[in-house]
């Protein structure tokens, strides 16, 4: 499980990078886009998104060390269920404000 995650990490990396050169490419011509914008890619909210996610990138990497694999597994089950349902509006729905 801990080599998953290791894995997943770098799957992500690549994929959110294609993610965001397309959106500052098919943004480029836009109008009325906020300042410190690069095509749809505001690089202010960029900054203190990544300022906040590479720290507890790794605590979590620390903490999934220290947990029990089985337990991380199932942690892991239950975020995506919640993710998949979330997705699919299934807490809309039910008028759930989660």
């Amino acid at each position: 499980m801990h080599e998953a995650v290791g894995t997943s990490t770098a799957v992500m990396i690549f994929t959110s990078l294609g993610g965001a050169i397309a959106y500052m490419l098919y943004g480029l011509n836009a109008s009325g886009l906020p300042l410190y914008s690069v095509g749809y890619v505001n690089l202010l909210q960029w900054v203190l998104l990544a300022g906040t996610s590479i720290p507890m990138a790794q605590v979590g990497a620390h903490v999934a060390h220290k947990i029990n694999p089985k337990s991380l597994k199932w942690v892991f089950i239950v975020i995506m269920i919640y993710m998949g349902l979330k997705m699919i509006g299934i807490f809309s729905w039910l008028g759930l404000p989660i």
